[in-house]
């Protein structure tokens, strides 16, 4: 039995959730099992994210001149030197050096990229929401979060589902403040820490790593987006934009996620279920 028709012939179990206000207390709970029914696929996840991964890479190669700048030309055998390529123009500086091989210094590049290779990765629109649905799903699930690193308090019952009076904050002091009434204050330790990349790349523009925080995802941005982007870690989206690159950074689903009342109302709608 294949993905969609699990989901079609499963019947969904009661699920029922709180809802959390601004102050961290339950103000009432709703039935959120059509969302989160969808098989817990690791694979799914990992190859969508993996595809829609090379939709940001731009096409790069070399230039098709790159090392040939010199006239050259081969001397042959009978004068007991390598029979490599040599650079012509008697009385220059350059002259009888090697050229135009990739074993010369200044010479061509050996299997340089190429523009026209094809490195954007389409995915089948089936498929694609399979593993959005599925993503969902892992965001209910205690186990998998807390296997991917986060700190997860106990009794909160997930998915954290929180009012829409959430997506109203403007303020980066009330989001901070709403996230450790929640118990999240642990989670937000974890997420300003920074490592230090190990090998070369501190020296190419990557010096630094950092984590991956709380996703919240709303039906409509007032002002939270500009609010929480000076949390570390954090990152807020809006449903209709919702994307497994933001549920399985690196491919690992089970990112810690609070969705608003509507948001879910909004997913519902995007998925039709």
């Amino acid at each position: 039995m294949d993905f969609t028709a699990s989901l079609l012939l499963k019947k969904p179990a009661s699920l029922e959730v709180p809802v959390y206000g601004l102050d961290g207390g339950v103000v009432e709970k709703i039935d959120v099992s059509k969302i989160f029914q969808a098989p817990l696929r690791i694979d799914l996840v990992h190859r969508v994210f993996t595809h829609l991964a090379t939709h940001r890479l731009q096409p790069k190669g070399a230039s098709k001149i790159s090392g040939h700048k010199y006239s050259v030309e081969s001397w042959g055998p009978g004068f007991g030197m390598a029979r490599v390529s040599r650079v012509k123009g008697r009385g220059s500086p350059k002259y009888g050096a090697g050229g135009m091989v990739p074993s010369a210094v200044g010479g061509r590049p050996t299997h340089p990229p190429v523009p026209e290779k094809k490195i954007h990765k389409d995915v089948n629109k089936k498929e694609l929401r399979n593993a959005l649905l599925s993503a969902i799903a892992f965001t209910a699930s205690a186990e998998d979060i807390r296997r991917r690193g986060h700190r997860l308090p106990d009794g909160l019952q997930l998915p954290l589902v929180v009012v829409d009076d959430l997506q109203s904050i403007s303020k980066t002091k009330e989001v901070r403040e709403f996230l450790i009434k929640l118990g999240l204050s642990e989670e937000l330790k974890r997420s300003a820490q920074v490592k230090i990349r190990a090998g070369r790349g501190k020296t190419r523009g990557r010096r630094y790593k950092k984590r991956r925080g709380p996703l919240i995802v709303v039906a409509e941005d007032k002002g939270l987006l500009k609010a929480a982007s000076n949390i570390p870690g954090v990152d807020v989206v809006e449903a209709r934009n919702l994307s497994v690159l933001d549920l399985a950074p690196g491919g690992h689903p089970g990112r810690l996620t609070i969705y608003s009342k509507s948001a879910l109302e909004k997913l519902a709608e995007r998925l039709r279920i």
